[in-house]
């Protein structure tokens, strides 16, 4: 590895998934427009197809969206009091705590128009779909990470369809626009995880294997 590699490592490494987040930001808004604008473009797609969206939300907005997420998640606990306290305190103390949420989005429209090409490849667009959606949420949380923010990744629209459909009311987004993920962020208030506990890994050596020849 040389020092260019490992100045890139070095975000990899540092990026970690933080829930105890404030309403502090160290950039403006412009230069949080700027860090989501990058990575949607330079984000790879399949076939070029560059069927990503992100949508970037702070202040009210920002609130507005964890308050229909939270709406639409309560619904689906079955009246549980219980699970709903919960989950009204975790929405309420840790993502709309946060300075602003970046909402990821796969353009359906753009993927089905690829399969009526090439209905050869219909099973395997959803998966590069995936794949794309993937790097980009990575790419942006990584770059939040470097500007001093803590960040972690939700998936509410996949528990609760309502979600996804308020979602797209509330921003006025295409409805072929699909949310894959929620990235609520901020300056942190305390160390990464749940616990603080230092982050455990499995032996590389096992996950890895090498062939030179």
């Amino acid at each position: 590895m040389t020092e260019k590699s490992a100045e890139f490592f070095k975000a990899v490494e540092n990026r970690r998934t933080y829930y105890n987040l404030t309403k502090e930001s160290p950039l403006t808004n412009d230069q949080l427009k700027d860090i989501v604008e990058k990575a949607v473009k330079f984000a790879p797609t399949s076939f070029n197809g560059q069927q990503s969206r992100a949508v970037l939300v702070t202040g009210s907005k920002h609130e507005q969206v964890w308050e229909t997420v939270k709406a639409s998640h309560l619904k689906t606990l079955g009246g549980d009091k219980g699970q709903e306290a919960f989950w009204t305190n975790k929405i309420d103390t840790e993502y709309k705590a946060g300075y602003g949420t970046v909402l990821f989005f796969e353009d359906e429209q753009v993927l089905n128009g690829f399969i009526g090409k090439m209905p050869y490849l219909a099973q395997t667009f959803p998966i590069w779909s995936h794949n794309s959606a993937g790097i980009l949420q990575y790419l942006v949380w990584t770059a939040l990470e470097t500007e001093g923010y803590g960040a972690s990744l939700q998936h509410f629209p996949q528990i609760s369809p309502e979600t996804q459909s308020n979602i797209t009311n509330l921003l006025d987004v295409p409805p072929t626009w699909i949310n894959t993920a929620l990235l609520p962020f901020g300056v942190p208030s305390g160390p990464p995880g749940k616990t603080g506990v230092e982050k455990s890994f499995q032996p590389v050596e096992e996950r890895t294997k090498f062939f030179f020849e």
